[in-house]
């Protein structure tokens, strides 16, 4: 038994395996301790172990570990080790020249490997019925509707999580980052269309700190994205209003999974002004359109009415009888115009653009930051409103997520 005999048992096992996955100690024919000492002294194997990591099967990152650490993981071969080829071991194999991603792994780079891409590959999926794309600010996943995973043009085009990214610069730009090993699973067709949205400035681009903590370190994300927050900010002045025996302020609410949100609420992804108007639209359907009238008609205790038509017998808009009915009924310091109704009267504002006038669609990178402050300031209206109720002495009870009370981490990616 020799030592390229050894060293083929263990580049045969990496580049076999679905997911270039090392080799177990236990599992080797060829186990001979003192050969494997010298591969790993000349730097052709590396040994993970579940001493230092929490599944050895997979190479995610460099760990640097010493080389005496890595002999001793390997001494027995009942031993919870894994052996992996290193890149100077692999540097001369046949390679898929079709599929760009493979070829990385295949040449054993990290699987956690980060690649970054123009974001602009989303629209493909976001534009796409027949994909899914569950986006929560920081990470988002892609797949195909199980009606069209036998599409022979989608090629079980599966994204099982890529992160929100930014590239370096004056302005806010977003990028998104995917992990190689997620990309080698590609078609090779499929891996060609992704390489053509890889971005040449990778060492400029950096991922969201909850896609590591969360994918990477397995801690939970623990700072809130903003749009969540404002759908749960709504549901709470609902529950409010039920509190304080008053018809709800909001006509419909929902939830802040994927599936129960609004189609568009979300981050835009290209930065576009048709992108950025119909995000628009749908705020203000979200939250100005959908406020209801009723609320604002019936009397309870501590709560005054207002008229639903004004002097000359016009109907009132909804804006305008919030803005009446918070004066009449909260004693507050605090200007409730310029906290509250300004805001929502912006996103009415905007919408009023394209709904009249002829406009014509165009790439702007300052729209990121656009939406960022209209989220901001939307968001800080309706938690005004929240805190305001707060103060009725029927709505004690009402429970609000602790995040929402501290207003600490809210987020907008």
């Amino acid at each position: 038994m020799g030592k390229e005999q050894i060293l083929n048992e263990i580049i045969g096992y990496y580049l076999n395996s679905f997911d270039f996955n090392g080799l177990p100690v236990y599992q080797m024919e060829n186990y001979d301790y003192k050969i494997l000492c010298e591969l790993i002294d000349q730097q052709l194997i590396e040994v993970l172990s579940s001493n230092e990591v929490l599944n050895p099967h997979i190479k995610g990152v460099n760990l640097n570990i010493p080389a005496e650490t890595q002999k001793s993981n390997i001494s027995q071969k009942t031993m919870y080790s894994v052996l992996y080829p290193t890149p100077k071991a692999l540097k001369d194999i046949a390679v898929d020249y079709d599929s760009p991603y493979t070829i990385t792994m295949q040449k054993g780079e990290n699987q956690f490997k980060i690649i970054y891409f123009n974001i602009e590959i989303l629209e493909r999926y976001a534009n796409n019925p027949k994909f899914i794309l569950m986006d929560s600010g920081y990470r988002g996943n892609i797949y195909p509707k199980d009606e069209y995973c036998d599409d022979s043009f989608i090629e079980d085009e599966y994204i099982k999580d890529y992160g929100m990214a930014y590239i370096e610069g004056e302005y806010l730009e977003r990028a998104i980052g995917v992990f190689i090993c997620d990309l080698a699973k590609l078609s090779p067709r499929k891996q060609m269309l992704w390489k053509g949205f890889e971005l040449h400035n990778q060492s400029h681009c950096k991922i969201a700190s909850g896609f590591i903590e969360n994918l990477i370190h397995g801690k939970w994300a623990t700072k809130a994205w903003i749009f969540h927050a404002l759908i749960d900010e709504m549901n709470v002045i609902n529950e409010q209003c039920e509190a304080m025996g008053i018809p709800k302020l909001f006509n419909k609410t929902f939830g802040t999974h994927f599936s129960e949100m609004p189609e568009g609420y979300r981050n835009i992804f290209l930065p576009t002004l048709k992108n950025y108007y119909d995000f628009v639209l749908l705020l203000e359907k979200l939250v100005v359109h959908n406020l209801s009238y009723k609320i604002f008609q019936k009397s309870a205790p501590y709560i005054a009415s207002v008229y639903r038509f004004d002097e000359s017998g016009k109907e009132k808009g909804s804006l305008v009888m919030l803005e009446e009915w918070m004066c009449k009924n909260i004693r507050t310091k605090e200007n409730i115009e310029d906290i509250i109704i300004k805001p929502l009267k912006n996103i009415r504002r905007i919408r009023q653009i394209p709904a009249h006038e002829l406009t014509s669609n165009k790439y702007d990178i300052s729209l990121y930051q656009k939406q960022v402050d209209l989220m901001n300031d939307t968001y800080g209206a309706i938690r005004a409103i929240r805190l305001f109720f707060a103060n009725h002495p029927m709505v004690k009870d009402v429970e609000v997520p602790e995040y929402l009370i501290s207003g600490r981490d809210i987020v907008n990616y």
